[in-house]
């Protein structure tokens, strides 16, 4: 696993630190006498600007107009990258119309006025395809939101690396549809609270480091990364209610590479109700230590929350890859992609039917430290579980059913058999599944498909609830 990212992508400056105001000393001056005037200045501020709305036609726009209508709308993104967007303003493009240019955005909005990127008029989505930039959209501004864009298009013409690259706090993707890239999208180290809701990523599918290492030296074998549909080092983000599909790519180090959600170096991201078909593996977290066991990662990476996903597709091979601090015992050679803390497994579904297909991993001398898997369904033809050092309670609840079965005793309340998914209707459970009133907590409102959760007497194990007239 090599999960770092390609040394052109830009990090974000740090912060100016700002110096408190109870350290600042006010000057005494004057004499006796002046010390009983009293001088009062009243700072008003400026006003902030007010937002305004910019169109964008790349069809009968005309950059040397206003911009602020319809009529005067401008052709070029490079023309909306210098537009001065405040707090509350908005940057429409028309639908129909496709920019061989990076979108750029570096202003700030506010929670309460969020700048807004979206679609005006009719027909398709507005497509913004890749340049010679790293990113085909830059967001470095916070409280950004974007919605209704084609961000990359596949084969000539795709997004260099990523089609979205946040570098930004608070920004929010919804309802665009993201192809063709090595990371649809990717969240920098330094971004905080991304929120990346009810998109559509669909063959984000290009190696970024592909090498062969019989050619290049042993010291290539496990470098290969890319065909990541979300690729996250940041924090405290959430994915949900995206549909995600064949980011999956050769590899010659792992002879397939690619991943739906793949976490390195970001803690506390929770990713929840997302479909995923056809990708390599769903999610694979990791950070990174030196050989002497010194850590890369400075805030660690901890505390990832995955539920009420469903994950399937023939050429998928992994469900969830975490890993604990050393590569075969305690004392042995250090992991330099772990230890990954607290990883949180629940209510997911699985059906994989690849004969390397395996369900949960969690290597290195993984221990209920690194995971705890609850209220799951999960077929995968090789490996149900391969999680050696993960016992009892960490471990419960689960339906699971495959050639083997790997973890470090049977757990609490599992069963070990066909969680019995309707082939009519992927991976929701048939009547006589073990997964139905299985769960033992409700941790989510509704299930994948928007149904209460226990609204039928019981909490299934798996993404969705059972109905029986759903068939």
């Amino acid at each position: 696993m090599d999960r770092g990212r390609p040394a052109a992508v830009r990090a974000r400056g740090s912060l100016e630190a700002e110096i408190p105001m109870s350290d600042r000393k006010r000057l005494a001056v004057g004499v006796t006498a002046l010390a009983l005037m009293t001088v009062s200045v009243i700072s008003t501020p400026a006003a902030a600007a007010a937002p305004v709305t910019y169109y964008v036609d790349s069809v009968s726009g005309n950059d040397a107009r206003q911009g602020t209508s319809e009529a005067t709308a401008w052709r070029t993104l490079s023309k909306a990258n210098a537009a001065n967007l405040t707090a509350g303003s908005k940057l429409l493009l028309r639908r129909g119309g496709t920019w061989a240019e990076q979108l750029l955005i570096t202003e700030s909005g506010t929670q309460a006025a969020p700048i807004v990127v979206e679609a005006y008029g009719t027909g398709a989505k507005p497509v913004i395809k890749g340049t010679d930039e790293v990113a085909c959209v830059l967001l470095s501004g916070d409280h950004l939101e974007v919605y209704d864009l084609q961000v990359g298009v596949e084969g000539a013409g795709r997004c260099e690396w990523s089609g979205f690259s946040i570098e930004g706090d608070h920004n929010f993707l919804n309802r665009n549809y993201i192809t063709g890239a090595s990371a649809g999208v990717f969240i920098d180290e330094d971004a905080d609270y991304t929120s990346i809701n009810n998109n559509e990523f669909v063959n984000n599918n290009v190696m970024s480091v592909n090498t062969d290492a019989s050619e290049m030296g042993e010291e290539y074998s496990n470098d290969d990364s890319g065909a990541f549909a979300i690729l996250v080092h940041g924090d405290d983000s959430e994915i949900s209610w995206n549909d995600i599909r064949g980011s999956i790519a050769p590899s010659f180090d792992y002879v397939f590479d690619g991943a739906a959600v793949e976490i390195f170096k970001g803690s506390r991201n929770r990713v929840h109700h997302n479909i995923s078909v056809d990708n390599d593996t769903f999610t694979e977290l990791g950070t990174l230590t030196s050989a002497n066991g010194q850590t890369q990662d400075p805030d660690g990476t901890a505390d990832n929350v995955f539920e009420y996903n469903a994950i399937y597709g023939d050429r998928t091979r992994g469900g969830m890859v975490t890993r604990g601090p050393y590569k075969e015992e305690a004392g042995s050679p250090i992991e330099p992609n772990g230890p990954v803390l607290r990883t949180v497994f629940r209510n997911n579904s699985i059906y994989l039917t690849h004969e390397d297909a395996e369900g949960v991993v969690c290597d290195a001398t993984c221990t209920n430290q690194h995971l705890t898997m609850t209220q799951n369904a999960i077929y995968a033809k090789k490996k149900s579980v391969y999680a050696p050092g993960v016992t009892g309670a960490a471990n419960s609840y689960n339906v699971l059913e495959g050639d083997q079965y790997q973890a470090g005793d049977d757990g609490v309340g599992n069963f070990f058999e066909d969680p019995r998914f309707d082939p009519a209707n992927p991976l929701r459970p048939l009547a006589g599944s073990k997964a139905i009133g299985l769960g033992r907590v409700a941790y989510g409102q509704v299930d994948l498909n928007g149904v209460a959760v226990g609204s039928g007497g019981g909490i299934e194990a798996g993404a969705y609830e059972y109905v029986a007239a759903q068939r």
